[in-house]
């Protein structure tokens, strides 16, 4: 009878355990296919993106495509674009060297520099240099303009 009885308990002990161990697999195999089905929606939304990447990568090659008659042009007509900038920027300079050279363009200088001198033109005539004149301009008295400025012609 103790045999029997040693039997059974060894019996329940061991349907104890495996039952333990039964129920740590279910929850095991439960997290398991969680886990399965979370990383499986990763995937399909990573096959999204990736479908979606490769069809704007095939827009942007095709763009790419469209465009490179434009950029070769300009990529081989580089030198004589910028030799003809050159060119040209060298013959404005010489038109402006020309121009100033001309008397209406003097003329038209000094008839601007006599209006910007305004009230103090006849003051400033004999010579702008002198304090009479820069006083004049600056709209202050002699005394007083030469006080911030003793180096000038007539302090």
């Amino acid at each position: 009878h103790d045999d029997e009885l040693s039997g059974q308990h060894s019996y329940e002990d061991s349907m104890e355990a495996l039952k333990t161990e039964e129920a740590s697999l279910q929850a095991q195999l439960a997290e398991n296919r969680k886990l399965l089905a979370d990383k499986e929606e990763e995937l399909l939304q990573k096959n999204k993106d990736l479908k979606a990447t490769e069809a704007e990568k095939k827009a942007l090659e095709q763009y790419l495509v469209e465009i490179k008659p434009g950029c070769d042009f300009i990529t081989s007509n580089l030198d004589l674009r910028n030799t003809n900038r050159a060119n040209e920027k060298t013959a404005l300079e010489n038109a402006v060297t020309l121009i100033k050279g001309t008397p209406a363009y003097t003329e038209a200088m000094t008839a601007a520099h006599e209006e910007s001198l305004g009230d103090c033109k006849e003051i400033c005539a004999k010579s702008e240099e002198h304090v009479d004149c820069k006083a004049c301009l600056a709209k202050v008295t002699v005394p007083g303009y030469c006080a911030g400025h003793a180096g000038t012609v007539g302090c």
